[in-house]
């Protein structure tokens, strides 16, 4: 009897050790995914407000978990945002020319709370050129508890329609421009010198290209020469809230990139 009572608790004993065990195993891996879903629900959002000496850019993380979120970083580099044209030419970076200090630090955003940084494209009303522009933000944590960075999508990007003043109306290969019409037709005028007497038009929203056309003048550079176009548009294509941009430009035939883009808001829609 002794032998099958032993037998019996060592059957007894090992069972209870593998429950256990699987239920450490099934506790860490909600564990794991409760992390995972905390730490995906911060949500990156740009707030862009024009002003008269500028451009405010609000890069914002919102805490969408029910759980506090911390966020470590170890630089006071926290943040940054970059500003490129159509040209995909940089125009500003709120980091160049800053010095940054290597520091431990910790930012805790608070459940349904967020944590905004802020940074401003300096910029004059003479200097102001019209377009449309691509704001991009990237937070740089190096670590986020709980959660993890593989789960997070920290860079965000909206779309910028900067309009500039009346008098921009020319830059070294088109001026006089004059346009008319509204709602989806519009008339365009003007003069242009450009090489072999090419170049291109596009109307977008910022977010969809309507319209990308050549256009041939009678002369190529260094004459200017006159050219005359319209633009049709279909109703479904014009925006609800926004602005329609008309852009003036040619492909660089040394390197294929557009060059001297001359931006113009044919109409804004509200």
């Amino acid at each position: 009897m002794r032998p099958f009572k032993i037998s019996v608790i060592v059957f007894l004993t090992v069972c209870s050790v593998l429950f256990l065990l699987s239920a450490c195993g099934k506790e860490q891996g909600k564990l794991k995914g409760k992390q995972g879903e905390v730490s995906s629900q911060l949500n990156p959002v740009l707030s862009i407000q024009q002003r008269s000496d500028g451009i405010d850019v609000l890069a914002v993380l919102e805490n969408h978990s029910n759980h506090m979120v911390t966020l470590s970083f170890n630089s006071s580099k926290m943040f940054d945002v970059t500003i490129m044209d159509s040209s995909n030419k940089e125009v500003f970076r709120h980091s160049k020319g800053k010095n940054y200090e290597k520091k431990q630090e910790d930012v805790h955003i608070k459940a349904g709370a967020s944590h905004i940084w802020k940074t401003k494209w300096e910029l004059s009303a003479a200097s102001r050129k019209a377009g449309i522009y691509r704001v991009s933000a990237t937070f740089l944590p190096h670590e986020i508890s709980p959660g993890s960075l593989k789960t997070e999508r920290l860079s965000v990007e909206e779309v910028l329609t900067l309009q500039g003043g009346s008098e921009e109306k020319e830059n070294k290969s088109f001026r006089n421009i004059h346009f008319s019409g509204k709602d989806g037709t519009y008339k365009v005028s003007g003069q242009a010198r450009v090489f072999e007497g090419t170049f291109v038009y596009s109307v977008s929203d910022g977010h969809n290209i309507f319209v990308e056309k050549n256009e041939q003048i009678v002369e190529g550079g260094p004459d200017w020469a006159p050219f005359l176009f319209e633009v049709h548009l279909k109703k479904e294509d014009l925006p609800i809230n926004g602005t329609l941009m008309l852009e003036l430009f040619y492909y660089s035939p040394k390197n294929g990139k557009k060059s001297d883009t001359l931006s113009v808001p044919l109409q804004t829609f509200k």
